[in-house]
């Protein structure tokens, strides 16, 4: 299957392999063009992002806008085992991991495998974009290294530790407070992780190892006290049952036992009678008249221009 044919650059050499082939392409004004040209091939009218992938080998010169959406189309579909994409130079190296990965590519790795093929120089394309483009390969593991019920608990955990607050891989673990930190240090240093490795860097083994002795043993031995991650933290008081005790609130003039006398609560100030009000006022008209009250001592009022004298 390839996403948006258009004019048949790519197409052109598929069509040779003898294979049978789909055409999956959004613009009308080329439908015509691509069912002249290539009869044998079975040419939609779909946009790729709704249509389902069920051919085995996905092949595509993706819009550089598009190459997100269609990415996280590609790995959320699974009947497909193989994908050839050409994309951006800079976006076919992060997901590939090559000078740091991305969030996708760390929260896909267990189950895909994203390679780089080669370097594609913008002059290759008409019209000439402004990038350069590269050729990235995905093929999906026959068995995932995290089993598939864990894809969820898994990529929640990347995204975490992507998102995270704190100095290295350390700093960010630490305040997850997952574990304590001798089994924290002990799970680094076995999957031989340093304290101020960056996410980005990690390779997908160190990735499964962490969730793996961090999390799923976690869980596991949550699940087996009666307990899980999510719920182990203490449940909430009923605000109705349980609710602190209160002082009682005085709405009459019975007394009631253990209250405050309602003689505190009503006293309260006038206004213009506080005595620190007044001395405040005293204050601001001695330094209006040339007193410093700090050093209790007189100062000459300064004039304020200087009039010739005549």
């Amino acid at each position: 299957m390839e996403i948006g044919p258009g004019n048949g650059a790519v197409t052109a050499e598929l069509y040779r392999l003898g294979r049978k082939l789909t055409l999956v392409e959004l613009d009308e004004t080329r439908l015509d063009h691509l069912e002249d040209t290539y009869p044998r091939a079975e040419v939609r009218h779909a946009d790729i992002l709704t249509t389902r992938l069920d051919r085995p080998v996905i092949v595509g010169n993706l819009p550089f806008h598009l190459t997100t959406p269609i990415l996280r189309k590609l790995l959320r579909s699974g009947r497909w085992q193989r994908a050839i994409l050409l994309t951006q130079w800079e976006v076919a190296r992060k997901r590939a991991g090559i000078g740091g990965s991305t969030m996708m590519t760390a929260q896909w790795t267990p189950w895909f495998d994203f390679r780089l093929v080669t370097r594609v120089p913008a002059d290759a394309f008409t019209p000439k974009p402004s990038v350069d483009g590269g050729i990235l390969t995905i093929d999906r593991c026959p068995t995932g290294s995290i089993p598939e019920g864990a894809r969820s608990d898994y990529q929640q955990f990347v995204r975490s530790v992507f998102t995270g607050r704190g100095r290295g891989m350390k700093g960010i673990l630490s305040k997850m407070s997952i574990t304590d930190h001798r089994t924290l240090q002990s799970t680094m240093d076995r999957n031989d992780i340093r304290g101020d490795t960056l996410p980005k860097d990690l390779t997908p083994d160190q990735w499964t190892g962490l969730f793996t002795e961090l999390v799923a043993e976690t869980d596991q031995t949550n699940a087996k006290k009666g307990k899980t991650m999510r719920n182990s933290k203490a449940p909430k008081q009923n605000p109705i049952t349980e609710a602190a005790p209160q002082t009682p609130v005085i709405t009459g003039e019975m007394p009631i036992v253990g209250a405050k006398p309602a003689t505190e609560k009503l006293q309260a100030s006038i206004p213009g009678t506080d005595p620190k009000a007044k001395s405040h006022d005293k204050g601001h008209l001695q330094a209006e008249r040339g007193f410093m009250n700090q050093h209790q001592k007189p100062q000459q009022p300064q004039p304020r221009w200087n009039l010739p004298r005549r």
